[in-house]
């Protein structure tokens, strides 16, 4: 994010009347960092390990210099997360990880799930990895660095959490900082997930079932759901308020906060393929269109800076795409941009995951082109 700061010329005009003269500008900038913005290739990763629909995906990493640790560019450490395991009746949710970028992947089972209770979504909370089951009405946690390394000890916590309000998604600003939401209008909050969550709202706002979660900071937060759910905090989920979403009767799939943008800026993706923003915390709304907007499904919309973002979207035939906007939010095309490059064939991609460091990286996991098996893909 830069913004200039003064405007100057040089001499304006030549000595005489006959003679032409360079006119030198000089536009000074100030800004948090600069980054080049490249063409993106898209990869299928982990072709073998993938079995099962992908269900989330996330990077937990940050940029180290390697005095105190391996070092990293910050985009190293990623995770896909399964649903139940279909090709073998009776295992638990899987998850994959990878510490290189995505060039190698392992797989590990999130053991306190029961048999045949599928995980709904995941967060980095701090130095933990913490996966929520809607089936098990709990969240799970380990270590990030001992599942890195294959000797984690998976916990799990159901302490606080409701049955009517059954978790869907997640959202963490670190180890204490994290907020879940619920079938039934439920909206649960977390100071410390090994001890568990508290309810914030159970319902009274909205009966409906919340889907996603997102926030600008730890006071700004907003809920999208089924049936156009929309509700909002400005203190951090002390009250929330339900506002009139954007498109009526319709689950709206996804909620964002544009980084560095005003509070009172949110986006939704919706099921029925539709963008919307809006900058003054749902008051008005404003349909933004994209290549094949109006039909198929929004699925997930992340942003790894002020004006790159990345959104899921697949069309009905089905087919997953990833498109990209480098103006936030503004306009949006569909990757791959590089010419005779096609993303690899897949029904849906069903989340992302984009890295703060690297505006020129995201991950994607969904569903294979047979509809069965799961896909990541890797656009960089």
């Amino acid at each position: 994010l830069a913004r200039p700061t003064d405007y100057t010329t040089g001499e304006l005009g030549a000595l005489d009347a006959d003679a032409n003269a360079a006119i030198a500008e000089d536009v000074p900038f100030t800004g948090q960092d600069y980054y080049e913005l490249k063409q993106l290739v898209a990869a299928a990763l982990a072709e073998a390990e993938v079995t099962d629909p992908v269900i989330d995906v996330a990077i937990c990493d940050a940029k180290t210099c390697g005095e105190c640790g391996l070092p990293s560019d910050g985009c190293q450490v990623m995770f896909a997360l399964t649903g139940v395991t279909t090709g073998s009746p009776g295992l638990p949710s899987e998850l994959l990880y990878s510490q290189d970028g995505g060039a190698t992947w392992a797989a590990t089972s999130i053991t306190t799930l029961a048999l045949g209770e599928a995980a709904s979504a995941m967060a980095c909370v701090g130095t933990n990895l913490v996966v929520i089951s809607n089936a098990s009405d709990s969240l799970h946690y380990a270590p990030i660095t001992d599942i890195l390394t294959g000797t984690e000890v998976w916990t799990e916590v159901a302490v606080g959490f409701v049955a009517a309000g059954s978790p869907n998604a997640i959202f963490s600003l670190g180890r204490t900082k994290t907020w879940i939401v619920g079938d039934g209008g439920y909206v649960y909050f977390s100071d410390d997930i090994t001890q568990g969550v508290v309810v914030q709202t159970d319902g009274a706002v909205t009966a409906q079932d919340l889907q996603s979660i997102h926030g600008a900071s730890s006071e700004r937060l907003a809920a999208s759901g089924a049936a156009n759910a929309f509700i909002v905090t400005s203190n951090g989920g002390t009250t929330w308020a339900a506002v009139v979403g954007p498109n009526v009767g319709v689950l709206l799939s996804v909620v964002s906060f544009r980084p560095d943008a005003s509070d009172d800026e949110i986006w939704i993706g919706d099921a029925g393929g539709q963008l919307w923003y809006s900058l003054n915390v749902g008051q008005t709304w404003v349909e933004k269109t994209f290549p094949g907007s109006g039909a198929g499904t929004i699925y997930d919309l992340v942003w790894s800076t002020h004006s790159v973002g990345y959104l899921s979207h697949s069309t009905i035939a089905p087919a997953g795409r990833i498109l990209r906007t480098i103006s936030g939010g503004q306009s949006w095309y569909v990757l791959p941009e590089a010419p005779g490059i096609n993303m690899p064939a897949n029904d849906q991609v069903s989340a992302l995951a984009a890295c703060e460091e690297d505006a020129n990286l995201v991950l994607g996991g969904g569903i294979a082109d047979d509809g069965t098996d799961g896909f990541l893909v890797l656009a960089a």
